[in-house]
């Protein structure tokens, strides 16, 4: 089964250029006064022509902890600090706390064992066979070290198949010795780097990858600048993955007694490129876009947006501020999406602000999700809905209600199949009701799932 892409995995070179808006065109007055702020734009920007992350909203998604966990009582508490912050000039400080009483948790789930405070997604999704590269200068706090457990900063992760271990970590040992850049596939492990780093210190790593379940994959990495160093001509791969996106941020296990405490990483010039694709230079068009959003309105910026000269940075840039539009109002940046020709560039947008939307009010995106389903185009936003850690293993009954939903008859069993064996693992009994009793499967499909969840765990 092929699993669709997201349309930013899909953007075409050109629509068609337009080079200066008609005088009539009411952004006309933006147009020209901003063109000082895309030339200021254009030389703050990282000088990377790759895409490249202006703020939180050029993301897929951002992964908030929500939750703080007491482990003398084994209680949830609800929290609402700001974990993850835009410092500013393209840096972003992913905090965690912990101490003897208490530590932050993983988003809003029930895991007791660990804390992430991460973003994930930036540009087009790598596919087997793809090769990207992938960047950060990062730094932690003046006390950060690692625990003894995983310690991720990077990760690369795939989106179907066997999505639960990452594909590619940046990882902290134990202390302040040592960081590695692994490969965790289905075969051996592979260490591609092993390299020195010091606390509150920045240090650049470029990762570049080449996913593949044949002996072809490579994994080679870059620290300061030097030659790039790893293994090539090996299988690089999660089993039955066809589909991978980045991961930057603060992951890491957490125990009673762990040594650690209320600790930060600063991830800065995040970017991501395909090897041999269009380059998408967004920053310059993004930081003036966001200027305008800030001193007149989103609406506006996405008027100047749309009046440049189109390219794939403009395409994306588009689907960045209308992400920026739903941290404040969800519903008006979808209202706006909707009224957009139909192309990748509204499906771009239109992803970005429902992963906004239902981070902030899930009841009212899954009812826009209702009005608007079937419908083939939404298909790659509900599998990554209904697939999200968030929904398959805590907030279940969101992921089930929206899993009928998906359209392509393949991929609607695929999303039940990835849904229902997590719920399976402690209720396998009502998970196999459950799929019994849905008219959204057929019957071939319903005994295949059963057969998975009734077969012991461990088994083939």
């Amino acid at each position: 089964m092929s699993f669709p892409s997201f349309p930013s995995g899909s953007l075409p070179r050109c629509f068609g250029r337009q080079t200066q808006p008609p005088a009539t065109n009411p952004v006309n007055s933006i147009f020209r006064a901003s063109r000082c702020l895309l030339l200021g734009a254009a030389l703050l920007a990282p000088v990377t022509h790759a895409t490249t992350a202006t703020g939180l909203s050029s993301f897929d998604a951002v992964e908030e902890p929500s939750v703080k966990y007491y482990p003398a009582t084994a209680r949830f508490v609800p929290d609402d600090l700001v974990n993850i912050t835009d410092e500013g000039g393209g840096t972003f400080r992913m905090f965690e706390r912990y101490n003897a009483e208490w530590w932050d948790g993983d988003r809003d789930t029930h895991n007791t064992d660990r804390q992430r405070a991460e973003v994930k997604g930036l540009g087009p999704h790598q596919k087997n066979g793809d090769t990207f590269e992938y960047a950060t200068t990062w730094r932690g706090s003046p006390g950060f070290r690692g625990s003894g457990g995983f310690c991720h900063i990077f990760q690369l992760k795939g989106i179907n198949g066997d999505d639960g271990a990452p594909l590619v970590t940046l990882s902290i040992q134990g202390g302040t010795d040592f960081a590695t850049v692994e490969v965790n596939r289905a075969g051996p492990k592979i260490i591609a780097r092993k390299f020195t780093w010091q606390p509150h210190t920045w240090q650049t790593v470029r990762i570049r990858v080449k996913t593949s379940p044949h002996a072809d994959g490579e994994i080679m990495v870059s620290v300061d600048g030097d030659a790039f160093q790893g293994r090539t001509g090996v299988e690089i791969s999660r089993p039955d993955a066809t589909e991978y996106r980045p991961k930057w941020g603060l992951y890491r296990r957490a125990a009673v007694h762990a040594p650690m405490g209320d600790d930060y990483v600063e991830h800065k010039d995040l970017t991501a490129q395909k090897a041999g694709a269009p380059i998408i230079d967004n920053a310059p068009l993004e930081l003036a876009a966001r200027q305008i959003a800030k001193t007149s309105s989103p609406a506006k910026s996405l008027a100047w947006l749309q009046a440049q000269p189109t390219t794939t940075g403009r395409d994306y840039a588009i689907g960045t501020l209308a992400a920026f539009w739903a941290e404040s109002d969800a519903p008006a940046a979808m209202a706006w999406a909707e009224s957009q020709p139909a192309g990748v560039v509204r499906l771009d947008a239109t992803a970005r602000i429902f992963c906004r939307w239902a981070d902030r009010d899930v009841p009212a995106a899954t009812k826009w999700l209702h009005a608007r389903t079937p419908d083939p185009q939404l298909d790659p936003l509900l599998w990554l809905f209904t697939t999200d850690t968030t929904y398959r293993y805590v907030n279940r009954p969101v992921a089930l209600d929206a899993l009928p939903l998906i359209s392509d008859p393949a991929l609607r069993a695929a999303a039940f199949d990835h849904v229902t064996l997590i719920w399976a693992r402690q209720f396998p009994d009502d998970a196999a009701k459950f799929v019994a009793g849905t008219a959204a499967l057929s019957v071939p499909q319903k005994d295949a799932i059963i057969a998975k969840i009734r077969r012991p765990r461990g088994k083939g």
